[in-house]
């Protein structure tokens, strides 16, 4: 009987085990306050260089779409995009504090992400098209892609925000 039991409990902890491996992991810049504090020091600092508080960049997504399954990658889509054409900063330049943790971190959210989203292209999605649509029109509004980008840096708390909602782990399909 004890043997029974014992290897009853031995297979419940493998099946654990296995079962870990399909869970979407939880970046742990996600949950780090210290994470939360840089963002806050550089989209304050973005922010209050922005006049123009009019216009959004980044699309509005509901409480209930930030818990889809997709909504995750479609968020890390648009991060991307952020680490490749907006949160760059040439070493003279010290126009947003603590950019470089900012970004490092944001580089560590990409790359955890990066196998669970790779399956899709989300490139396509909506609201990835939006966001691009609306940083583009945004530099040839202000006829300035250094005041889009500023937008788009004093914008970074709510991508951070998204992905901090969207992005539990879950399941793989």
């Amino acid at each position: 009987m004890n043997c029974v039991t014992l290897f009853a409990l031995m297979c419940w902890c493998v099946l654990c085990g296995q079962a870990m491996h399909l869970m979407r992991p939880r970046p742990r810049p996600l949950d780090s306050a210290e994470t939360w504090n840089n963002l806050n020091m550089m989209t304050k600092k973005a922010q209050s260089n922005d006049r123009d508080h009019e216009t959004r960049l980044i699309p509005v997504i509901s409480s209930e779409r930030l818990k889809e399954e997709e909504t995750c990658c479609v968020n890390a889509m648009i991060l991307n995009y952020y680490l490749k054409n907006i949160l760059h900063q040439h070493p003279s330049d010290e126009s947003y504090p603590s950019i470089n943790f900012v970004r490092s971190d944001l580089h560590r959210i990409a790359r955890d992400l990066e196998p669970h989203c790779k399956k899709t292209d989300f490139s396509e999605h909506a609201h990835v098209k939006k966001f691009t649509g609306n940083y583009k029109k945004a530099s040839d509004l202000y006829g300035d892609e250094t005041k889009a980008r500023n937008k788009a840096v004093g914008e970074t708390d709510i991508l951070f925000h998204y992905l901090y909602e969207s992005c539990t782990p879950r399941k793989r399909l």
